[in-house]
């Protein structure tokens, strides 16, 4: 059997790795966008929460597809590890954003922060950059375009960080010790959230080194 046949046999050719990470990245920039459009409309908390939960129910599907199709497939499009790290990253992005949401009614929060809205938007506009970098590995003629949306998600996750310092410098001036930690904790999440997109962009930035 020729050499292009054998490949043939044994690679993929429905880029099924790469569908399914665009997939995680597409869900996680839903989820924050539900997160926004929830702190726009802060009503009925907990039913509309329940729409970000079945995106973090999608994202485990997702996940667990992923390493279905690692463990059927002999030969992948980039590395077993590379695949793994980045599917991970993507799926935690989404379980930082339903925590979020879990948070907002297990602590009964009437009203969202500020800093807390902010980290949300910026989490959106993240994740719209990190979605379009994932697209983008999936051919090496767009590699060229990862590194300006890795470079755009680095910036936000700065101007995350910022924010984040200026929250919580303000929060620990309050004389409410429980609020302090409610809202501490619902900040974490957000915060660790921007990580999260910034992690998934060094890996894709990392695939694309690998393979240029």
């Amino acid at each position: 059997m020729p050499l292009a046949r054998i490949k043939r046999f044994l690679v993929p050719q429905d880029n099924i790795f790469f569908d399914l990470m665009l997939k995680q990245a597409e869900t996680a920039h839903i989820a924050s966008q539900s997160l926004v459009e929830l702190f726009a409309d802060y009503s009925n908390v907990e039913k509309r929460s329940e729409r970000i939960k079945e995106l973090e129910h999608e994202g485990d599907k997702l996940m667990r597809d992923v390493y279905t199709a690692l463990n059927k497939t002999f030969i992948v499009p980039i590395d077993h590890s590379d695949i793994s790290t980045l599917a991970t990253a993507l799926d935690d992005i989404t379980d930082l954003i339903d925590n979020v949401s879990i948070l907002l009614v297990a602590y009964g929060i009437k009203e969202p922060t500020p800093p807390m809205v902010h980290l949300a938007e910026v989490l959106v506009n993240q994740t719209k950059e990190l979605k379009n970098a994932v697209a983008s590995i999936s051919h090496s003629k767009n590699y060229h375009k990862v590194n300006d949306h890795c470079k755009n998600i680095k910036q936000m996750e700065n101007k995350a960080d910022e924010a984040y310092i200026k929250a919580i410098t303000a929060l620990f001036k309050k004389n409410e010790p429980l609020e302090i930690i409610k809202e501490k904790e619902i900040l974490d999440c957000l915060e660790s959230a921007t990580d999260k997109v910034d992690n998934a962009a060094q890996h894709i930035s990392d695939i694309v080194m690998k393979h240029s």
